[in-house]
């Protein structure tokens, strides 16, 4: 079993929580039949341990021609995202959990490419393939949402000057928790009003990215949920 989070191997039976970076494990492998296989295993840890998404898909495409077929590392390229037909000045579609920009910054984006990339998020077919090899598909899923959920945060908010106030790579200040909820609050409100997902999606996407949020604020969620108590 290998941690979703940080990518490090996952030793021993009934563990809730990896030793290593304390991410919640869902309890699916033990129902499996397919055992987990150490040199895939590698493969993923090697390409998680560089930051370019072109080199780290390179890297996994090289650990499925080592392993043909294996369902970690297809479950991980499930995380690398392919580059758009229509090409922008700053092309992030190769990260994954860029597709969660729809809701941050919904005016950046044509309704066809946001049908496209809401659709990544529940309905895409190399998803739905990778939920049929395992036992509990729902736990699954979550664990494909919170990931998504937590990597834009990372990399896309927490990441961004305009949001974090950063000088040449330094934070201005603290209150990491104040600075993201405004924007996080946003996404949620579009979220919450998405025809165009079931109420049912609506309401897993959006608490997911709430959870999230409140992982990234050490469970201060004071901030948010203020902003969201005015956007009401």
């Amino acid at each position: 079993m290998i941690c979703a989070r940080c990518g490090k191997p996952l030793e021993g039976e009934g563990m809730l929580f990896c030793p290593y970076c304390g991410e919640k494990l869902a309890a699916r492998e033990a129902a499996s039949p397919e055992a987990p296989n150490a040199e895939a295993r590698q493969w993923i840890q090697k390409a998680l341990a560089v930051s370019s998404y072109p080199e780290r898909k390179k890297i996994l495409q090289q650990g499925l021609a080592a392993c043909p077929g294996d369902r970690e590392i297809e479950w991980e390229m499930l995380f690398v995202g392919e580059p758009q037909k229509r090409r922008r000045a700053m092309d992030f579609s190769i990260i994954k959990c860029w597709i969660l920009d729809i809701y941050h910054r919904p005016k950046d984006f044509s309704e066809e490419e946001t049908d496209r990339m809401r659709a990544q998020l529940f309905d895409a077919p190399e998803l739905a393939r990778q939920l049929e090899r395992y036992a509990d598909p729902g736990s699954r899923l979550q664990e494909y949402l919170s990931r998504l959920c937590r990597e834009y945060l990372d990399i896309f908010l927490e990441g961004s000057n305009s949001v974090m106030g950063n000088w040449f790579g330094f934070q201005i200040g603290s209150n990491r928790d104040k600075k993201l909820a405004a924007p996080v609050a946003q996404m949620i409100e579009r979220i919450r009003t998405d025809e165009k997902l079931s109420p049912e999606r609506r309401e897993q996407l959006w608490k997911t990215l709430y959870q999230a949020y409140a992982a990234k604020a050490d469970g201060k969620t004071g901030y948010l949920d203020q902003c969201l108590t005015k956007d009401a």
